[in-house]
């Protein structure tokens, strides 16, 4: 059972931001197979991306690196310096080192290439939402 079904008491949200349509159906629909996830919206360019999470406020961001209108690391930068706490995952087909580095600094918590397939995917939103969790749990006890 992933670690944050055992620590949260309610659904995480999550925001899907990804230019390619088939890639956010792709990715609804493997969400919809953990009972504690809930996609809260999708965007198809970073500017949505950044509107909607501000709107929301989701529990997570899975977004893409290469988006029109604004892209994954400038769309991060703008939610990361109002949403600190919320942890976003760029899932891409441009990972790599390089890549990692300037993600960090833009408030990106993960990067996975989207070649290392979907499992990687889950286990790193699943460990950043569990860390998230204690976090905010350590901080009511």
């Amino acid at each position: 059972m992933p670690l944050y079904s055992l620590l949260a008491s309610r659904m995480a949200r999550i925001l899907i931001a990804d230019d390619s349509e088939p890639m956010r159906i792709a990715l609804k629909t493997l969400f919809a197979l953990r009972p504690q996830w809930e996609i809260c919206a999708e965007a198809e360019n970073g500017r949505e991306a950044v509107a909607k999470a501000t709107e929301l406020q989701p529990d997570m961001i899975v977004l893409d690196f290469k988006m029109p209108l604004s892209n994954g690391l400038q769309a991060a930068g703008e939610i990361s310096r109002t949403m600190p706490t919320t942890p976003i995952v760029m899932y891409t087909f441009d990972g790599n080192a390089d890549l990692e580095i300037v993600a960090k600094h833009a408030g990106i918590w993960r990067v996975v290439a989207k070649e290392h397939g979907v499992q990687e995917l889950l286990s790193a939103m699943d460990s950043e939402l569990a860390a998230k969790e204690y976090k905010r749990k350590a901080q009511h006890a």
